[in-house]
């Protein structure tokens, strides 16, 4: 249907609707973000702002526009041209998928044209269609690939697989933090990164993948001094 019929539809409709007797707001058959207000016989035509629609349930009593995932508009039905405001807000208000399609978990929240980055929590993505972060695993998105999570020091987890001095695969893999001995990263279900550090008196073994005496790992054999008064403090959760 082109853009010229649907006006003209649209017009067609505007021309045709009459006030009911009960006074109140009356929402267009044909355009989703119209509506009348009827009051003792005078009709006033309305626009919702730009990405919200007419809200029927609350009609007619009450004068409200909402979400076009809370308020479903009949098939085939239309709408204002569009206002964006760049490509985070292809209108003015509502809630939208992010402009790269393989980052699911992020979305746009856009009121008045002005957008806020939200993301969904772990194991969720954003489905459009609802509104709301739905679980990964239902398929309402797809060619979705998962953010790294990038710790303050750049490190992000690499895609390896640990095998343990026992031969069992590590759920949680391990990473030398360059520079230092003592400390090192485990990357909780290889996706998240936290930074660790061994006991003092010991250095982190990256072959055993295990803490070790400082003789036993090349390199760091002297990484603590004689006097171990003069040990820096372990910072919090740390130990």
């Amino acid at each position: 249907m082109t853009r010229l019929v649907i006006l003209l539809l649209i017009g067609a409709a505007a021309a045709q609707f009459q006030c009911p007797s009960e006074d109140g707001y009356y929402g267009d058959p044909v355009q989703c973000d119209k509506y009348y207000d009827c009051y003792r016989g005078t009709m006033t035509e309305k626009l919702c702002p730009d990405g919200l629609v007419f809200d029927h349930i609350q009609a007619p009593k009450t004068e409200q526009c909402n979400y076009p995932f809370i308020i479903e508009c009949g098939e085939g039905t239309a709408l204002q041209p569009a206002q964006p405001t760049g490509v985070e807000c292809p209108r003015m208000n509502g809630y939208f998928e992010h402009e790269d399609p393989s980052n699911c978990d992020d979305y746009y929240e856009c009121t008045g044209g002005i957008p806020v980055l939200r993301t969904c929590p772990d194991g969720l993505v954003f489905d459009e269609f609802s509104g709301t972060c739905q679980w990964e695993h239902s398929g309402v998105r797809s060619g979705c690939v998962e953010k790294p999570e990038v710790l303050d020091d750049g490190f992000t987890c690499p895609n390896v697989t640990q095998i343990h001095t026992n031969g069992q695969m590590l759920d949680h893999s391990r990473h030398v933090k360059p520079g230092d001995c003592r400390y090192f990263y485990v990357c909780v279900d290889g996706r998240h990164p936290r930074e660790v550090g061994c006991e003092r008196g010991l250095v982190f073994n990256d072959v055993t993948l295990l803490c070790d005496a400082p003789e036993n790992v090349p390199g760091c054999e002297n990484y603590y001094p004689e006097d171990f008064n003069d040990l820096r403090p372990i910072p919090p959760g740390k130990n």
